[in-house]
């Protein structure tokens, strides 16, 4: 009970004054001119209430097959779709996720969520992989951490499969030796419906014990306004910060937070009494 008190005084702190903040990194030419097309073909295709493809095969940290359907059993799951070679957003994603957000959140890896990332690159390996599970792990600093970080590589078909599932448009740029992407991150119920989407490369504890609130009860999020966000190539312009903070956001921010609380209280009360 005082993990929950602790994360519900964080979530009011924290979230009640959230922002939202967009940044567009579109794909340059040769010439370093953006191309406006990859903005609406490279962004999030939101799929909420779609099933992911459990039975498709991936590659563990250890060079073993298993089932993406291997890590939903009881609990909330982070998908990420990214790629190890990542110079750009991809880091920075993982890192704040990891790092900022599940870190101050009281709990436990493997049994009150699993995060799994999914390499879009082919030439990640599983050693990669391994190498990206202790680094994170390391960062989450919190005992049983390898229990609920996985990171995971595979064939071509069945990470496009899934990408394809979760509206993960991506692209290899072979001029600029990297994959052009949208950055965020879903998060699905036990049985593999995917509940919410995360966009941008932030994600307040709030927002994020919200999204594992939906998830538990199986609700998929509504047709909202979301942010675009692309994960911008080493090099391209930086675009411009937007911090757009009103009373109303600031009013929905605080709503959320007292529904999440409410949810989240009965959703512990139910799994441990």
């Amino acid at each position: 009970m005082i993990r929950i008190a602790y994360a519900l005084v964080l979530i009011v702190l924290l979230g009640a004054v959230g922002s939202s903040i967009a940044y567009l990194g579109p794909r340059v030419s040769q010439s370093g001119t953006p191309q406006a097309s990859d903005i609406a073909d490279l962004s999030f295709r939101a799929h909420p209430g779609a099933r992911l493809p459990l039975s498709e095969k991936l590659i563990d940290e250890d060079g073993r097959s298993v089932s993406l359907g291997a890590y939903f059993t009881k609990s909330p799951v982070i998908v990420v779709l990214q790629y190890l070679r990542c110079t750009s957003l991809c880091g920075v994603t993982l890192r704040n996720l990891v790092g900022d957000t599940l870190k101050t959140l009281p709990l436990e890896p493997g049994r009150d969520y699993q995060l799994v990332a999914i390499s879009i690159d082919p030439r990640d390996r599983p050693r990669d992989a391994a190498a990206a599970t202790e680094t994170y792990a390391a960062l989450l600093d919190r005992a049983g951490s390898r229990a609920g970080l996985h990171f995971l590589t595979g064939s071509p078909a069945s990470v496009r499969n899934i990408a394809e599932t979760v509206g993960f448009p991506y692209r290899y740029d072979s001029l600029l030796d990297t994959y052009i992407h949208p950055a965020g991150f879903i998060v699905a119920a036990p049985d593999g419906v995917i509940s919410r989407y995360v966009e941008g490369f932030t994600a307040s504890p709030q927002e994020l014990v919200t999204a594992f609130a939906d998830a538990e009860e199986d609700k998929s999020q509504g047709p909202l306004t979301r942010l675009l966000l692309l994960c911008h190539v080493q090099g391209a312009p930086l675009g411009q910060w937007t911090v757009p903070v009103t009373a109303a956001f600031m009013a929905a921010n605080i709503g959320a937070a007292l529904t999440a609380i409410a949810i989240f209280i009965a959703i512990r009360r139910r799994r441990y009494g």
